[in-house]
């Protein structure tokens, strides 16, 4: 199935209904700028309807490229997230009340529940913030800006102070650094 999107009437009612579901990222708006997702969407979803009320539970995966923060070199990684929603049937001017959108329910228009902003924010919130393209990735050198990954430039890195204030030593004239000893 290539859709997010189901018919009211052909979930079965007081009965899951379970579907397979491939979709491509943009249609359902996954344009980021930090993550590029690079294959369909996968999931698997189950439904239920209770007279005109539907539930619904999926889990979904998708690939995604972003870009490593320490040696900023893009890499493809996989994302996994999960809804379960129930969706209750309204009208229009109860889809437009700025105070309904506040409650947390869902509401489906007409005969159609639509999923996409459902699986769309799943996912988006399982982007990693901080992603590394591996445990231990090197980064890149701070003196010549070479993925330490890739290459050993052979640059002297200074080694750092264990204290916070280190810096600060460097602001004292070559006077005062006579008083601090």
């Amino acid at each position: 199935m290539k859709t997010l999107e189901f018919i009211v009437r052909d979930i079965s009612d007081n009965q899951i209904t379970r579907h397979e579901v491939w979709v491509p990222a943009a249609e359902i708006d996954l344009a980021l700028e930090e993550a590029q997702f690079v294959e369909d969407i996968h999931g698997n979803l189950e439904l239920s309807r209770r007279v005109e009320d539907v539930y619904v539970k999926g889990s979904f995966s998708a690939s995604v490229e972003v870009e490593c923060r320490c040696c900023v070199e893009p890499f493809a990684t996989t994302v996994l997230g999960e809804i379960e929603v129930q969706f209750y049937p309204t009208d229009a001017a109860t889809l437009s009340d700025p105070w309904q959108a506040d409650t947390g329910e869902r509401y489906y228009l007409g005969d159609t529940v639509d999923l996409s902003e459902e699986v769309r924010q799943s996912l988006i919130l399982e982007i990693p913030n901080w992603p590394l393209c591996s445990e231990e990735c090197k980064g890149l050198c701070p003196q010549c800006g070479a993925n330490l990954n890739a290459v050993d430039c052979g640059c002297e890195i200074a080694e750092e102070s264990s204290s916070p204030f280190a810096a600060l030593a460097d602001l004292l004239d070559p006077s005062d650094r006579a008083l601090e000893n």
